[in-house]
């Protein structure tokens, strides 16, 4: 498993991507987009499903995460902070983790160890995620204040990633001894994307995200991406101060990496929702 993080590491080290952040776009009274200095606090959560497999060397067996281990779907918190920096550029700031475990259905072979079925398996993966983002466009007039607001961003971050894998219960042999297994790796992913958002009503906005890096390294061919899309809607909208807001959207993230007899699959995706204040 150890060459699984080395190629990711050495995949990593050379750029490609995709990812987002939220702007102030508050039309003034004349009716131009003001971008003002703010900052965004959220604190967001996700219900998601987890499917992938995952595999180690030739001989290990490829375990489904959907059906050969009995995972089920599990709400997450975490929290995002963006301030924006100029009219052009904006540094954000996010955190997410998430845990499975669950029962494997079948025996299988993990880490050159073979296990009986009924042993446990978790997953866990957490994300720290920097992101720097600059304005490619926007809208520079609207036909009236507060509507039809538009801006298209480009970014580059670095996710800060860790993965554990581990497997413990009963050897699949005569003497049924007790075995665990598990695997552990942080690693870096730095990426490029684009960020997009619509104001289509007085307080209400849609905005899409997508992070991406794909690479082939060390006889390796590595793939991670990063998908949202929500709405946004503002709950005070007669406020002079804080602004509040809930959005409700989806989101899907995945790693895939294969190569010299190893596969890790892993994919995330389900519903989100959040509230967050911008000051």
């Amino acid at each position: 498993m150890k060459k699984l993080a080395l190629a990711l590491i050495t995949a990593l080290l050379l750029p490609a991507g995709a990812s987002a952040w939220d702007r102030s776009y508050q039309p003034e009274s004349r009716g131009r987009v003001s971008f003002n200095k703010v900052t965004s606090i959220e604190v967001l959560g996700w219900k998601s499903d987890l499917d992938g497999s995952v595999r180690v060397e030739n001989t290990g067996t490829e375990i489904n995460l959907d059906n050969d281990v009995s995972f089920s779907s599990k709400t997450r918190f975490g929290f995002r902070v963006t301030r924006v920096l100029s009219e052009k550029s904006a540094l954000e700031l996010s955190y997410m983790k998430h845990e499975n475990s669950g029962t494997l259905v079948k025996n299988i072979t993990f880490d050159n160890k073979k296990f009986r079925a009924n042993a446990n398996m978790s997953i866990e993966n957490s994300w720290l995620d920097l992101a720097w983002a600059y304005n490619l466009t926007r809208s520079k007039e609207v036909d009236q204040p507060g509507r039809d607001a538009f801006y298209l961003d480009g970014m580059f971050g670095i996710k800060f990633s860790n993965s554990d894998i581990s497997v413990s219960g009963n050897e699949d042999s005569i003497a049924a001894g007790r075995l665990e297994a598990g695997w552990s790796e942080s690693y870096p992913l730095p990426y490029l994307g684009l960020n997009a958002g619509a104001q289509i009503s007085d307080n209400l906005w849609l905005k899409g995200q997508f992070k991406l890096i794909k690479v082939n390294a060390g006889g390796y061919d590595a793939l991670h991406n990063d998908y949202n899309l929500n709405a946004a809607l503002r709950l005070n909208p007669n406020s002079k101060d804080t602004e509040w807001y809930v959005d409700l959207g989806y989101r899907g993230v995945k790693y895939d990496l294969e190569g010299e007899g190893d596969k890790a699959e892993i994919k995330y995706s389900g519903p989100t929702f959040g509230v967050f204040a911008r000051f």
